[in-house]
């Protein structure tokens, strides 16, 4: 068995793996967007801090889900006739300050959350959630030579 490459996808950061690599990032209420593209054998994942930019970005990146989907979409080369070729996982979004919310009042990952269902919907794309919203942080998988996505909770300190 070869021992897979760990790529680490730092907050802000959007990365594109190869066969062998592990991309992995932690999540709280950050969003996390998967995009595997098995019949090129591509891969990329973000870690997307914050829902939409006030303005235009043009350098690839994730700070924002509003930039973070056109960088994924420009790092693979993804033209409008592939997007059905794309698997699109999204994960995370968990309020981590609960005890410091009010009622009524959407924490930045449930506002992380819509802006990914957003902006992937304007942009053509089916997506599945994977363990989305809550209290626990998670940390997101693409294993890049299966194309399997996988997330795994933290447990809730009591």
């Amino acid at each position: 068995m070869v021992k897979m490459k760990d790529v680490h996808v730092k907050i802000g950061e959007v990365k594109v793996g190869m066969h062998g690599d592990l991309l992995k990032t932690t999540l709280g209420s950050c969003v996390g967007i998967a995009f595997v593209w098995k019949k090129k054998g591509l891969y990329a994942l973000a870690h997307c801090l914050l829902p939409e930019a006030y303005g235009p970005t043009s350098v690839i990146g994730a700070k924002f889900v509003s930039q973070a989907v056109p960088s994924l979409m420009a790092l693979l080369k993804v033209k409008a006739d592939d997007i059905k070729e794309i698997e699109v996982s999204i994960a995370g979004g968990a309020n981590m300050m609960s005890q410091l919310s009010r009622n009524n009042v959407d924490h930045v990952g449930s506002l992380n959350l819509a802006a990914a269902k957003k902006y992937l919907k304007l942009n053509g794309f089916k997506f599945r959630e994977i363990d989305v919203g809550g209290e626990e942080g998670r940390q997101m998988l693409i294993d890049c030579t299966s194309g399997q996505v996988t997330v795994l909770k933290f447990q809730k300190a009591i």
